[in-house]
């Protein structure tokens, strides 16, 4: 399983837009709109780093509204105690 956090830049006034269809993707684990540089940030599982990739360029990247992306893949995820 390919946990990863990918940080989003809207256009200026679709953050409320594209966050609602984010959170609607069953990819997406959980959505946040934020302030500052991003606008929303999303945190996803995947089976593979290719489903990772294709969600990515296939999903995120034509989303309509959405200028940037910068995705970082979980390198290690602590056992709970």
């Amino acid at each position: 399983m390919i946990s990863a956090f990918t940080l989003v830049k809207v256009v200026p006034h679709r953050n409320v837009q594209v966050f609602k269809k984010m959170k609607k993707l069953s990819t997406i684990e959980e959505a946040t709109l934020v302030y500052g540089e991003y606008d929303i940030i999303l945190k996803t599982h995947t089976k593979s780093i290719e489903e990772l990739n294709r969600f990515i360029y296939n999903v995120l990247r034509k989303t309509p509204s959405i200028t940037t992306t910068t995705t970082m893949i979980v390198a290690h995820i602590p056992k709970k105690r």
